[in-house]
């Protein structure tokens, strides 16, 4: 019964629709050292997503998340939506982990980018090198 009325308050609580997307996300935070990552979203809403990666920034800081829409045409333009926000919760799952954020995706944060592909391979090697930036990077 306790879980059933947890289920029914966490619904309530939650003022989007939420979307269940599988989609590649980068997302960058600052705690004291600058970090980019990467991941894939389990759900999305106007109001934050829910991310699953290997790495989880930590509850409470503020996060950039940019979802990557890839092009129907192979060779075209990705879209990519941002949010800027605050990691809300965070949750070990052995192998990953999934971390929720809100925060608010808007029209003025839409840009095309390069190809999907393209960008996903730029984000592997950022990674593998641990890049460190002194900022969060813009777009």
């Amino acid at each position: 019964m306790e879980r059933l009325l947890a289920a029914v308050m966490t619904s309530e609580r939650r003022s989007a629709v939420r979307y269940k997307l599988q989609l590649p996300v980068i997302f960058h935070w600052i705690d004291g050292t600058n970090h980019t990552d990467g991941g894939f979203t389990c759900d999305v809403a106007r109001d934050g997503a829910l991310i699953r990666s290997s790495v989880c920034p930590p509850i409470g800081c503020e996060i950039r998340i940019e979802v990557l829409l890839p092009s129907p045409d192979s060779g075209s333009e990705e879209l990519r939506i941002q949010c800027v926000g605050r990691v809300t919760r965070a949750a070990d799952k052995g192998s990953f982990a999934t971390f929720g954020v809100e925060g608010d995706f808007d029209d003025d944060h839409i840009t095309a980018k390069r190809s999907f592909s393209g960008r996903l391979m730029t984000l592997r090697a950022v990674s593998s090198m641990g890049q460190k930036e002194s900022k969060l990077p813009s777009t």
